[in-house]
């Protein structure tokens, strides 16, 4: 998702240097949701978790969601189907839900009324018959009211009534009953009665649109991939739908309100360009459709699975932006990326987010550098975005100096507290050095390999981290220990005098300031002279070392990591 409206921006080369060892570790194996926790790893400062109370012993599988949505007014009927399985040994005999302050007019297990308490503090509990180990059995909520949140109802510019839902993080149980949090993944189908002048779009397909009796239709949308709740939405109002081709076998469209339609081909019409590119360099894209939205959210966009929403404004004033009439807008790739990486791959904890916004962003620069934007392509458009995102991150960490990965607290309703440049820049500038270290080949297999293993399922900052190391074939633990389990940043000063008499040998001193233990990096210095240069690469795993260079005439500059491939700042506090 795209907090707001932002302009983020590879190359690499394979490095050589020291190899570092890490610490043993203890691997927790167990599970959450229906992926197995093969990555959680205790006693490194990356394997925190959010606050959120998870549910031992059950597997949500699929979710049928029944809605009538009206045309005045909020007052909405719902009818959440939630087929489940049991995962521990004991079996299971009563069942706990998010579910928000709605009336539960019934609810029936495999078919039978069953007892059931809806709590305060938004949690439906139901005492249901008893499910062996194993099997399965369907809860099925029948439930009424005004929701408070995650279900908007709002009307376009021309006065057309709109309702979109906008789960993010943790309000989609706000309008359906559900286990919401990323870590419980399952299949979704959508039944939406709406005015019969109305469209309406969802995950998935269509598998249906029916008129029926009053002026009303229904529609039905079915998303057989294992996406998280934060994901699954609806969106029905008086669309436009413009084709955008396809890419891959995947069909591709706008829909926006009737008036907005031109502003919105301009600004989704880099569509295709983009889900081939990132077909081609993850691996297929994980759905059958995408569907590009002019929606009401209340971020600049939401990666719904196969239905992203943007919101209305951005779209409506696109042919006033030049980013987006030419469709550079760097909101469309960041939320194309999410298709892979934050739904078909899913942070399992809410503390690793970077997982999915870090992809988001780092990924949305390299788009620009494979395939160009309104300032270029290629190594210098790549550098010049991930510099914006360096400073972005240099003065958030002056105000908060915490590690990407931190304990913050967090529990239910407060994850929007996560959405910082740590997430966000940070993650991006850690894929960025990654990249740098290990090279482009195992790079790039890495990520192929990650979605390969871990698509429609959920992982942990440590499950990306095996996958890194088994194809590079390093031993990377020093490096996510560093940049993800800790603070800060160097602070580099560097002091460069002659080495000889002849103007020719030069010996040139780096040392880290910042407080704290040194970080270990490789590093880009260009040694300029009266006619000429050279790039000369350096390994700094101390505090402070020196290097001496010879050169053909006396060095005039020397300038550190010119192609902004290392987070870190000057000692005197200027821009790196």
């Amino acid at each position: 998702m795209n907090r707001r409206p932002r302009t983020p921006g590879v190359r690499v080369a394979l490095l050589g240097g020291a190899s570092f060892r890490r610490p043993a570790l203890v691997v927790l194996v167990g599970l959450v949701g229906s992926t197995p926790v093969v990555g959680q790893e205790v006693g490194v400062g990356y394997g925190v978790t959010d606050r959120y109370e998870r549910r031992a012993g059950v597997d949500v599988l699929h979710y049928e969601i029944g809605i009538e949505l009206p045309a005045e007014g909020r007052m909405v009927r719902g009818r959440t189907g939630i087929l489940y399985e049991a995962t521990s040994e004991e079996g299971i005999s009563d069942l706990a839900l998010d579910f928000g302050p709605m009336t539960v007019d019934s609810v029936r297990v495999d078919g039978v009324p069953i007892p059931f308490a809806h709590d305060a503090d938004g949690r439906l509990r139901l005492k249901t018959p008893g499910t062996e180990p194993g099997a399965r059995s369907e809860a099925v909520v029948w439930y009424h009211g005004e929701p408070v949140d995650g279900l908007i109802f709002g009307e376009t510019a021309a006065g057309a009534r709109t309702v979109f839902a906008d789960n993010w993080a943790d309000r989609a149980h706000l309008w359906f009953p559900s286990i919401d949090h990323p870590s419980d993944k399952a299949t979704v189908e959508f039944d939406v009665v709406v005015p019969a002048s109305w469209r309406v779009v969802a995950n998935g397909v269509l598998l249906e649109r029916t008129d029926l009796d009053g002026g009303r239709a229904r529609s039905r949308w079915a998303e057989s991939a294992e996406i998280p709740t934060y994901s699954m939405v609806i969106g029905a109002t008086e669309f436009t739908v413009t084709p955008l081709g396809e890419a891959g076998g995947v069909d591709l469209a706008a829909w926006s309100y009737p008036a907005d339609s031109a502003a919105a081909a301009a600004m989704f019409s880099r569509t295709a360009e983009i889900v081939a590119f990132y077909d081609s360099l993850f691996g297929p894209f994980p759905y059958d459709k995408l569907a590009q939205i002019q929606s009401a959210t209340k971020f600049g966009g939401m990666e719904n699975a196969s239905a992203i929403f943007y919101s209305a404004g951005s779209v409506a004033t696109a042919l006033d932006d030049p980013e987006r009439r030419t469709g550079n807008a760097s909101v469309v790739p960041h939320e194309i990326v999410h298709q892979w990486f934050g739904d078909a791959v899913t942070e399992a904890d809410w503390n690793h987010l970077w997982l999915s916004e870090g992809f988001a962003t780092y990924f949305a620069a390299v788009f620009f550098e494979f395939h160009g934007g309104p300032e270029g392509r290629g190594a210098e458009e790549l550098a010049r975005r991930m510099r914006a995102m360096r400073t972005a991150v240099l003065d958030f960490q002056r105000t908060a100096p915490e590690a990407a990965i931190h304990d913050p607290g967090l529990g239910p309703g407060e994850y929007e507290a996560l959405l910082t440049d740590l997430n966000y820049e940070k993650g991006a500038w850690v894929l960025h050095m990654l990249r740098d270290l290990v090279g482009d080949p195992a790079f790039f297999e890495t990520i192929r390999d990650y979605y390969a293993t871990f698509r429609d399922g959920v992982a942990w900052t440590a499950d990306f981290e095996r996958v890194v190391e088994e194809a590079s074939g390093e031993d990377l633990g020093w490096f996510f220990e560093q940049w993800i389990g800790r603070a800060g940043h160097p602070r580099i000063e560097i002091d460069v005098v002659p080495a000889g008499e002849d103007g020719r040998r030069w010996r040139v001193g780096l040392r880290q300031v910042q407080s704290g233990e040194p970080f270990r990096f490789p590093v880009d210095l260009r040694l300029e002279w009266d006619g000429g240069s050279r790039m000369e690469r350096i390994w700094l795993e101390e505090r402070g070392a020196s290097w001496t260079f010879e050169t053909p005439a006396p060095v005039v500059d020397v300038a550190i990591d010119p192609h902004a491939r290392l987070l870190w700042e000057p000692a005197d506090d200027g821009p790196p």
